[in-house]
């Protein structure tokens, strides 16, 4: 016999969900939407990774394999090697690329939602609002591999929810799993992970109050078995010769905050961070939003770890910084809303939504502007002979900051459209495995150092070196390198800067391409 009741939830419940759904696709398509018609995405570090996954997909490209080396190593960085090169012969570097990036969007954004539907056992779009943010400061940086790294690393928490109340020996299975695709992502991803699963097991624990002190000792194993051989690999890894490359720094805790929150423009960026404050406030006070417990213990831990990770640490900038990113989509999913005390269910998802979209036009804008310079940058490169050596240098007085920035790796297309050495091809040991071979070695920047201005490069040309001088990638450079491009430089600046060995090949928006004149 049917309970009209039972019926009536069960159909409520379903209609939910569809609706649910369907927020959510329309979430996906917006939030992916600038990647289809931007070619190459301006993020700043993004050329440079593009340019070594067509080294690491065309390993017989004779050019190339005489300037560099692959060289694997069990790096906590790799994520993005492995995952593109093997897409470049079906849809080609550059949309393989930006599979990439939509698929670390997309974690991101989704890894919110499983983790709610883990903890309260019902889908909610409310964590769609992480939507609002996947575009942010730092993926603007390039930072890649962290950023898919944070996806996984939520995935990885909800998945130990969901497995809380199974075998403890499954469970580590499943936590060593996470592990793995976590350390290939990211150090600090991993970092973050474990932190959040540890943090939430203590509140477990807690509220459990188990008497048995094996059941006490088999979350305990649960948690911390899997993540030893991975410290074993990282101290036999060639990142850990970066490990005392360590720098301590206050200002980037604030810096952080305002990375994450603004995009490009401030006429955008202002009423929303006001919008978003005012409506959190109102749902607090509204008694609209809600903490899950486990989730208090989660971002205090997190924070903990924020407060004290260096700003430099194994060599990389914004260790701290970046941690902001975790921390936000990490404790999301923790947060429950009562949407039905708000007037029209759907209200809030809308406003949402439609924020949303008002933020993809402000990038898809930003984007159509900056990427304009880059392409120029590509088809300017196609003047260069295949598998020449390229030196990258700086203008002295840069343009647009936005435009430098987007700008100041894309020299490094020259890898893939003409199979070239490029001075700034990230090569560093311990970073990537993409190593320059002897004796071009000598000629690519191994530190991950700053870029000679083209004033200091016309100076140390005329200037006699010294026996005791440290050497510099750039020292000799005509004798080494077959162009040289100038970043920053203004299209009305003086470009015949000197007619003894350079030749001006190209001159673009934002840079200068010049031919080395040879004795």
């Amino acid at each position: 016999m049917k309970n009209p009741g039972i019926d009536a939830v069960a159909e409520a419940t379903g209609e939910r969900r569809l609706v649910v759904l369907k927020q959510t696709i329309l979430a996906i398509v917006l939030v992916i939407l600038p990647l289809f018609y931007t070619q190459l995405p301006p993020l700043e570090d993004y050329p440079n990774h593009l340019a070594r996954m067509f080294v690491l997909a065309h390993p017989e490209n004779p050019f190339l394999s005489r300037f560099y080396d692959i060289q694997w190593a069990p790096i906590p960085n790799l994520i993005m090697d492995l995952f593109v090169p093997p897409l470049v012969p079906l849809f080609g570097v550059y949309t393989a690329g930006r599979i990439f990036i939509g698929v670390t969007l997309l974690l991101m954004m989704l890894g919110p939602m499983m983790l709610h539907r883990a903890l309260y056992g019902s889908w909610s779009a409310f964590p769609l609002i992480g939507g609002l943010f996947v575009y942010n400061g730092f993926l603007f940086v390039g930072l890649m591999n962290y950023m898919f790294g944070v996806g996984v690393a939520v995935f990885g928490l909800a998945l130990w929810v969901v497995m809380s109340e199974r075998h403890p020996l499954l469970r580590a299975l499943s936590s060593f799993v996470v592990c793995a695709v976590l350390y290939v992502s990211h150090l600090s991803a991993l970092g973050l992970y474990a932190i959040s699963i540890t943090a939430f097991e203590a509140w477990r624990l807690w509220a459990a109050r188990p008497t048995s002190p094996g059941k006490i000792l088999a979350a305990v194993a649960a948690v911390g078995l899997p993540f030893p051989p991975f410290a074993w690999l990282l101290l036999n890894s060639p990142t850990w010769g970066l490990s005392r490359e360590i720098d301590w720094q206050s200002q980037g805790k604030l810096d952080a905050v305002s990375r994450f929150l603004t995009v490009y423009s401030d006429f955008i960026d202002l009423p929303f961070l006001i919008l978003l404050v005012a409506a959190v406030i109102l749902a607090v006070r509204r008694g609209l939003v809600r903490m899950h417990p486990a989730g208090w213990g989660v971002a205090a831990g997190l924070t903990l770890a924020f407060m004290a990770m260096p700003r430099v640490a194994f060599g990389s900038l914004m260790a701290d910084e970046r941690l902001i990113v975790g921390i936000f989509f990490l404790t999301l999913g923790f947060i429950a809303t009562d949407l039905r005390k708000l007037e029209g269910q759907n209200a809030f998802i809308a406003i949402c939504l439609v924020t949303i979209a008002i933020r993809v036009v402000d990038i898809s804008v930003n984007w159509a502007n900056l990427s304009q310079p880059i392409l120029d940058m590509k088809n300017a490169l196609q003047v260069m002979k295949p598998g020449s050596r390229l030196l990258v240098a700086e203008a002295e007085e840069s343009i647009d900051e936005a435009v430098s920035s987007a700008l100041a790796h894309a020299p490094n297309l020259a890898v893939i459209e003409r199979s070239a050495l490029v001075s700034r091809l990230f090569v560093v040991k311990g970073k990537q495995i993409v190593q320059a071979r002897p004796p071009y070695i000598d000629q690519v920047d191994t530190v991950d150092g700053d870029t000679p201005s083209i004033s200091q490069l016309l100076v140390d040309e005329r200037r006699k070196r010294s026996p005791g001088d440290d050497p510099r990638y750039w020292d000799n450079w005509p004798d080494h390198f077959d162009y040289l491009v100038t970043i920053g430089a203004s299209i009305d600046a003086p470009s015949d800067i000197d007619p003894e060995h350079l030749k001006v090949v190209r001159v673009g928006h934002g840079f200068v391409l010049y031919r080395v004149r040879k004795p």
